[in-house]
């Protein structure tokens, strides 16, 4: 039997699915990247260092702070420049907020939906107003908060290396406050929701990867830790995960100790749950969840869980900036820095790790004593989760021969869908 589909619609960026199944077993399971490569690496080589977030934030309409945020924390790293507090909790409010709207769109609008049966999107909005316009309403009060830090919603220009270009005003920080408490409670609304869905009764034992940090939830900064418990520093990723380029293929693949791994909401739910939010932890006491979880469709209800807790964590940052926010000078594009992390004139090289909403995000780059890139490497979530997701597949696929073609078609589209992964991200 063989099974395939031409494009798996719902998602960012395109992606095809072609599967067998010979004598009742699996013999492949493979997805293929049909979006054409980009590039972004070789554009980055020439550039100056603080060209460089610019040009990253675009690999992704959807995550565009992290791509831009990373970079400008890569090219800090490599030359030793340690932003302020203010600065970072900017960031990290800027991280929240991408998370929040992140999942809100793939958790109600694209992924819910599957879980149901339900095919088309007005359907299922007019099936569940009430959902609809909480998801809406998150959105809305995350993308706000981008408008007024970040400069704007998508492609942020006000922060850059060693700060910002322009500060948000206590004012405006004070009035995105007065819609958090009806926002939060929004939020809750589709956790209950997400609390209800059918996931399908799957589990297979793999890996799992996420940003750690014994003081909290990590998604600006830590090390990265696997489950099986190895804890290593963000400029040794690249060498302990193996990134490879298929034949034919945009998007290149990567596996840790020759074998899939999982990345992304679920993976930071198993490896950092004891260090969720209040609200976020009462969630997880309440639904009484144990970990790890190995069902990867759980990946959507740790989205919704991530958003309670990105929810709480946003207005504790807005509360703190609103009262204590103070004027900072930025030297983003002043080439001073390059003199004094570079006083001998040297190559320098930067590393940096943050957590995308769909996963760890891996930075390099490699900067001459003129302040252009000579090098660089990015490793996105997509990337490093291609092959789970297919190590997933040749385990579900048995399950699903007694049903129509439709509906195997419709049940395969949901696991993939599950992941949320991000073409554009694989194929930058």
């Amino acid at each position: 039997m063989k099974i395939r589909i031409d494009h798996l619609e719902k998602m960012e960026g395109h992606l095809d699915f072609v599967g067998d199944i010979l004598a009742g077993d699996v013999a492949s399971a493979k997805i293929k990247t049909t979006e054409g490569i980009r590039l972004i690496e070789s554009i980055l080589v020439g550039r100056k260092y603080y060209d460089a977030p610019i040009i990253t934030a675009r690999i992704c309409g959807i995550c565009p702070v992290v791509h831009s945020l990373n970079m400008i924390k890569t090219v800090e790293n490599a030359f030793g420049i340690k932003p302020s507090q203010q600065t970072i909790k900017l960031r990290k409010l800027m991280e929240f907020s991408q998370v929040i709207h992140s999942h809100a769109l793939h958790l109600y609008f694209l992924s819910m939906p599957d879980f149901y049966g339900v095919r088309d999107d007005i359907d299922f909005i007019k099936q569940n107003p009430t959902q609809a316009s909480a998801a809406i309403k998150i959105r809305e009060f995350a993308l706000k908060i981008l408008e007024v830090v970040a400069g704007r919603a998508i492609h942020p220009i006000a922060c850059e290396v060693g700060g910002f270009k322009i500060l948000p005003s206590q004012e405006q920080l004070k009035e995105l406050l007065r819609n958090y408490k009806e926002t939060m409670v929004a939020a809750m609304e589709l956790m209950v929701f997400a609390a209800r869905l059918p996931l399908p009764q799957f589990e297979r034992r793999m890996e799992f990867a996420s940003l750690y940090s014994p003081d909290e939830y990590a998604i600006y900064d830590g090390r990265i830790k696997f489950l099986d418990g190895k804890i290593i520093k963000s400029s040794k990723y690249a060498k302990v995960i193996d990134e490879y380029q298929l034949l034919a293929s945009a998007a290149k693949r990567a596996n840790y100790q020759g074998k899939s791994y999982m990345v992304g909401a679920l993976a930071r739910l198993n490896i950092n749950h004891d260090k969720l939010s209040k609200e976020a932890a009462a969630v997880v006491k309440d639904l009484k969840l144990k970990f790890p979880i190995y069902n990867t469709f759980a990946n959507v209800l740790a989205q919704a869980i991530e958003v309670v807790h990105a929810m709480q964590e946003a207005g504790n940052l807005l509360s703190d900036l609103a009262d204590n926010l103070k004027f900072e000078e930025s030297r983003g594009h002043n080439l001073a820095l390059i003199a004094d992390a570079n006083p001998q004139g040297r190559v320098t090289v930067g590393y940096s790790v943050m957590e995308a909403p769909r996963g760890i995000l891996y930075d390099m780059v490699e900067i001459n004593a003129d302040g252009v890139i000579t090098r660089s490497d990015i490793i996105t979530p997509t990337v490093q989760y291609l092959n789970n997701i297919e190590e997933d597949l040749k385990v579900y696929l048995p399950n699903l021969k007694q049903l129509s073609d439709r509906q195997r078609r419709q049940k395969i589209k949901t696991l993939i869908r599950a992941y949320d992964p991000c073409i554009s991200c694989a194929t930058h």
